[in-house]
């Protein structure tokens, strides 16, 4: 009965996500970078990191790997500011970063996240990782992939890749706010008086 009922529940979301995308493609809030602070192991790569806040917030990215990289561990963790200067853990994860390349059904959002990123230059796509220029250009944070009920406030994104034996290839900090100044938040209170 149970195997039923999920079977019944991943159906009827297929249906609603294929029937309603435009209901879908709404979100009341954007993603905006604020700075990104980064330290990189010169030995194994060298990295240029770049935020504009044009029209949309988008991030520029030009890695080059100097060495070959693999067996390499991902640290993530992403944090909100429920009072100023004080941020709680929304989430944190620590996976293998060349087993999540390599197995579509290994961690689903993580998954999704790098799909989407995957769009926007020449990205890694396998391990071990080639010695040669990776661009990430123009990537703005694609809502879709994110929870609609995300509260409007600033947050934090700490990313740590490791080698083998905890060598450090990388570790950033990204500060950002979800602004919701745009779209149905305003109109709600505007219509509201």
């Amino acid at each position: 009965m149970r195997a039923q009922l999920n079977q019944f529940f991943h159906v009827l979301t297929i249906v609603l996500l294929t029937c309603f995308p435009v209901a879908l493609g709404w979100r009341s809030f954007k993603i905006v970078f604020m700075r990104f602070d980064y330290e990189a192991n010169p030995k194994l790569v060298d990295v240029k990191i770049q935020l504009q806040n044009n029209s949309e917030s988008s991030l520029n990215i030009v890695i080059n790997t100097l060495e070959i990289l693999d067996d390499i561990e991902l640290a993530a963790s992403v944090a909100l500011e429920t009072q100023p200067g004080n941020f709680t853990n929304l989430i944190s994860r620590t996976l293998n970063f060349c087993k999540m390349l390599k197995d579509r059904d290994a961690e689903p959002l993580a998954r999704a996240i790098y799909q989407d990123i995957m769009q926007h230059g020449k990205w890694f796509k396998e391990c071990p990782i080639q010695k040669d220029t990776y661009t990430l250009q123009d990537y703005a944070v694609d809502e879709e992939l994110l929870p609609s009920y995300l509260p409007e406030t600033n947050f934090k994104l700490k990313l740590r890749l490791t080698q083998h034996k905890g060598v450090q290839i990388f570790k950033g900090m990204l500060f950002g706010r979800v602004d919701k100044s745009k779209g149905f938040n305003n109109l709600k209170m505007f219509s509201m008086g």
